[in-house]
């Protein structure tokens, strides 16, 4: 009898072993399979995201407090800045701290004040010389040059700037009415970068004294004209100059009655050269040049493009001739260190003044 039933049972096991599987069967198989996988794979991969983000946020809240932001600040500032794909940038780049920053004013305005604070801390409330402009928030104050309205420029200035707005003091008195709606252009030089503009509508006027002040809001749609095809470095670098109306020379052939001058900016394209006395030299006066860079002498011929000066002080700016590419590229590398030296130093408070000697 127990065998009979041992029989039925391994008959009825059998059939189900044999039997096709349902739909339902397949799916709950499928669904269990998939959930495995996807366990096995989602999860280390989710693990390891939150793990990428917590350790960008630990090198964030570490270098912003080597910075002295303290520990408010930084959570504010990482409220934009972790959206970014390198969050430490909002700390490093004035261009991606104003796009950050902007977005946390635009959604809270009691903000300003805290952010004003960081951007101190961070020394982005102002540029080093050899940096462009991305927003008017860069503008140096009492910046001089051009607001023109109605076809008619008026002398200008600027006269203040908050988080949100720039304060223009006109120089000259407007001869059409400007008020609030009025739609201006405002440009200006900035030495040694180029030529930059901007239009905005008037928020609103005030007068201060004879002036007229316009409110605009700030932007960061700047327009730049480049003045120059590369960098001028400023320096202060003896040298050794003659003054020829020939090139027939050999251009390193050291003549015997040079000039002893101090070359004040120096690119790849050519220099300024000035001398403490004044100097009798013509535009497209042919100018052999000797100075020392770096342990390395510099001999070059160049053209005089332009003369500045009087009877104390003579300078002339010189395009190079026949500069050598082993020197161009000592040059190039000379200014791509010193840009490196300076932004770093201007990050940690200390002032080079953007000058090198011939130490250096």
């Amino acid at each position: 009898m127990n065998y009979q039933r041992g029989f039925e049972t391994l008959r009825e096991a059998t059939k189900y072993m044999f039997e096709t599987p349902s739909l339902s069967d397949v799916l709950f198989v499928l669904s269990g399979f998939s959930l495995a996988v996807g366990l096995l794979i989602a999860l280390p991969y989710w693990w390891s995201k939150h793990r990428a983000k917590l350790e960008r946020k630990k090198e964030f809240f570490t270098a912003g407090k080597t910075l002295g932001l303290s520990e408010g600040e930084l959570s504010l500032l990482w409220g934009c800045a972790r959206v970014v794909k390198e969050p430490i940038k909002a700390l490093q780049n004035k261009a991606v701290f104003e796009k950050c920053v902007n977005k946390l004013v635009r959604e809270d305005l009691s903000r300003i004040e805290s952010i004003s604070q960081i951007r101190k801390k961070l020394r982005f409330d102002s540029l080093p010389w050899f940096l462009p402009l991305t927003t008017t928030k860069d503008i140096d104050l009492y910046q001089t040059g051009f607001v023109t309205f109605e076809k008619l420029a008026y002398s200008s200035a600027v006269w203040e700037k908050s988080e949100l707005e720039l304060h223009l003091a006109l120089l000259d008195l407007p001869k059409e009415e400007i008020k609030a709606g009025s739609r201006v252009k405002f440009s200006f030089i900035r030495e040694g970068d180029g030529r930059y503009y901007f239009q905005g509508e008037v928020l609103r006027t005030y007068q201060e004294g004879s002036k007229l002040i316009l409110i605009l809001p700030h932007t960061d749609q700047l327009s730049k004209i480049q003045l120059r095809n590369s960098l001028r470095w400023r320096v202060k670098i003896p040298a050794k100059v003659y003054i020829r109306s020939d090139a027939t020379s050999s251009p390193f052939e050291v003549p015997e009655n040079t000039l002893e001058g101090i070359v004040e900016d120096l690119s790849t394209q050519g220099v300024k050269v000035c001398f403490q006395s004044f100097v009798e030299v013509r535009v497209e006066d042919k100018i052999y040049i000797e100075f020392q860079l770096r342990a390395q002498t510099i001999k070059v011929t160049g053209s005089v493009k332009n003369i500045r000066g009087g009877a104390e002080k003579t300078c002339i700016g010189v395009k190079f001739i026949n500069l050598s590419k082993w020197d161009e590229d000592h040059i190039r590398k000379f200014i791509t260190d010193e840009q490196r030296e300076l932004l770093k130093a201007y990050k940690m408070g200390e002032t080079k003044g953007g000058f090198s000697s011939s130490g250096l």
